[in-house]
Parts: structure tokens; sequence; C-alpha cells
């Protein structure tokens, strides 16, 4: 790796570490592909995605975080969308909120804006439907 960096070289050497299960190896081999190619969304991604997979979910953020404070991007809107998700999948709204608010200071882009339309539609729907299971869970108790 050091003498002839590569995706396809980086990609299956972090596969086979993560197969034997050296998850430490597998976050330096991260570390170092991203020095070598920090413009990559997609090595990004994956690294984020193994740390969600290890309920490391603080440092989950923080890689996106340093992502999408990268200066150039190969394809941030790939990025941005798996970041958003992540935190929709978590459950944090506000978070989610913030993130589009940032988004939407870097580009005016039409799908972004119905992307966030389309998260607000869903976000009060998901709420309005926790409410409901816990009054119901409540009405239960008191039964």
């Amino acid at each position: 790796i050091g003498r002839c960096p590569k995706d396809k070289l980086f990609k299956s050497y972090i596969q086979l570490e993560l197969q034997l299960g050296e998850v430490p190896r597998c976050r330096n081999l991260y570390n170092k592909y991203l020095q070598w190619s920090p413009a990559n969304c997609a090595a990004w991604i994956a690294f984020a995605e193994l740390e969600a997979s290890l309920g490391e979910l603080e440092r989950c953020r923080a890689i996106y975080e340093l992502a999408i404070g990268q200066p150039s991007l190969d394809m941030p809107e790939t990025l941005w969308k798996s970041y958003i998700d992540f935190e929709i999948s978590q459950g944090e709204y506000e978070r989610t909120r913030a993130l589009y608010r940032n988004l939407l200071d870097r580009t005016k882009h039409v799908k972004v804006w119905l992307s966030l339309a389309s998260f607000e539609r869903d976000s009060i729907l998901m709420e309005a439907a926790v409410d409901e299971t816990d009054e119901q869970a409540v009405r239960d108790a008191t039964e």
C-alpha cells in the first residue's frame, strides 16, 4: 500500500482485516486510505458505516463531519445523503434539520429543498406515530 496505493488494494485489504475481526487495523487502513484520497466520498461513507455498524455513533458522526469539511469531494451529494440518512435512522431529527440547513448554506439546489420538504412531512408523521404509541402504552399501563 505504501509504494503503490490503489483504491482496489485498500478496499481488499480493509475487507480482509474486517473478516479477521481486526477493527483497529481497519481504522488505521481507512485513515491511510483517506490521507491518500481525501476526495473519495465512497471511502468516507464506508468508514462511517463501519463505525455505525460497531455502535460507535459519535465516531461515525465525527467521520461524517470531517468528510463534509473536505475542500474537494468527488461525489458530495452521496456523502450528504448518507449522513442525513444516518441521522434519520437514529431518530435525530434536530441533527437532520441542522444538516439540511448546513447543506442549504452551500447549495440552493431544488433537489435539496424537495428532500427537506419530504423529510419534514415524514418526520411529522413519525413523531405523531411515536406520540400515539406512547399514549397507547400509558393507557395499557393504567388498565
